[in-house]
């Protein structure tokens, strides 16, 4: 089986990020968080999450899709080829459970990206169905694709596609945009496995 990843982009955290640092590693994965910028306040949580996991810092707050590039350029130097990355937000959304499940089907199809896709139904912020709806049909407008969940930051894919992924401008959240239309324009695949859905 393939190495497994988990890469953490993270902006002040709350309280119960070192716990999903414990669980992630307990759960097998390698992980790197990148600390984009959070300052002195946040040193003690790092240092938690840190026995878990490989802490890589940004001075300064330089945007998600900034730190998903320093992960991701930082995997792509220390680990060997066969592996698989999921990408996680760290605000408590995403289950360690979904991201084994995006892991394990990456694997199975290493040419695609795989995304998880929040249902969007019930208990969901007006703002967030409204956001998705719209980015949902712009992209189908400009890709002919459908896309569920346009927005989602869990995300899982094979070694073979970091190259690629660095090479998408962006630096903050239109970065995971920018990936999704730059995977139409090459016809690299995009799939959808529908996950929990946690606010």
């Amino acid at each position: 089986m393939a190495q497994r990843i988990a890469l953490i982009p993270t902006y002040e955290p709350d309280s119960h990020f070192p716990e999903l640092a414990k669980e992630g590693s307990l759960a097998g994965f390698q992980l790197i968080i990148v600390d984009d910028g959070s300052g002195s306040g946040y040193t003690e949580l790092f240092q938690k999450a840190g026995e878990h996991a490989v802490v890589l810092t940004h001075s300064n707050n330089s945007g998600k899709g900034s730190a998903l590039k320093t992960g991701l350029a930082y995997i792509q130097e220390y680990f060997s080829k066969d592996y698989t990355v999921v990408t996680m937000d760290s605000d408590g959304q995403h289950t360690v459970e979904d991201a084994l499940k995006l892991c394990g089907y990456a694997e199975e199809h290493p040419d695609a990206l795989v995304l998880g896709s929040r249902a969007l139904k019930d208990n969901v912020p007006l703002r967030s169905r409204f956001g998705n709806s719209v980015t949902r049909f712009v992209f189908r407008l400009a890709t002919g694709l459908s896309v569920h969940d346009t927005q989602t930051g869990l995300r899982a894919f094979s070694c073979g596609l970091v190259p690629f992924l660095l090479s998408i401008s962006g630096q903050r959240y239109e970065y995971e945009m920018n990936v999704l239309l730059a995977c139409a324009k090459q016809k690299i695949p995009v799939a959808e496995l529908e996950i929990e859905t946690i606010y």
